[in-house]
């Protein structure tokens, strides 16, 4: 990409249990074959961290003092997992920013259709909630034909109700 990259964090977390650390940040990319080209993205990076050699072999202190005298553990990063959404990722190929604009429109008819499917399936769903009698498992004989007769368990015992 470029020699050059510009860099701007926006938030960090730290897991003290997994030794982890999430960056959330803004990176630009300039293209040197097109000095007009930049891209602007954002993305989170997970980078794995490991205690340093030098601090992990230090003989422990001992003492009341200790604590005031022990220096802060330095950590390497052992791993770098750089994540990208869709139409940050495609920014990076996109020349003039079409396929951006094509990810960003396909989103929004994602997003109508979904609503839509939702819309029209909630019938659905509120039948199976109220009619049908909500998330309790039955037997296609229960559900279908209405009866609640007796019915083998998975351990071979009988169940009266589907209960």
């Amino acid at each position: 990409m470029s020699p050059r990259i510009e860099l701007e964090v926006d938030s960090v977390a730290y897991d003290a249990h997994t030794l982890r650390l999430y960056v959330s940040l803004h990176q630009t990319f300039r293209i040197w074959a097109l000095p007009g080209m930049r891209a602007r993205v954002q993305l989170v990076t997970v980078l794995q961290l490991v205690a340093a050699a030098a601090a992990a072999t230090a003989p422990p202190a001992e003492g009341p003092s200790a604590q005031r005298q022990r220096k802060p553990t330095t950590y390497l990063i052992a791993a770098q997992n750089d994540l990208y959404q869709v139409d940050e990722f495609v920014k990076f190929f996109s020349l003039f920013r079409v396929v951006w604009l094509l990810v960003l429109v396909w989103q929004f008819v994602a997003t109508g259709l979904c609503v839509l499917g939702a819309g029209l399936l909630a019938p659905v769903s509120w039948v199976e909630e109220n009619v049908v009698g909500g998330n309790r498992e039955r037997g296609v004989r229960e559900v279908v034909m209405g009866v609640g007769g007796e019915w083998v368990g998975k351990e071979g015992g009988v169940v009266n109700g589907g209960e």
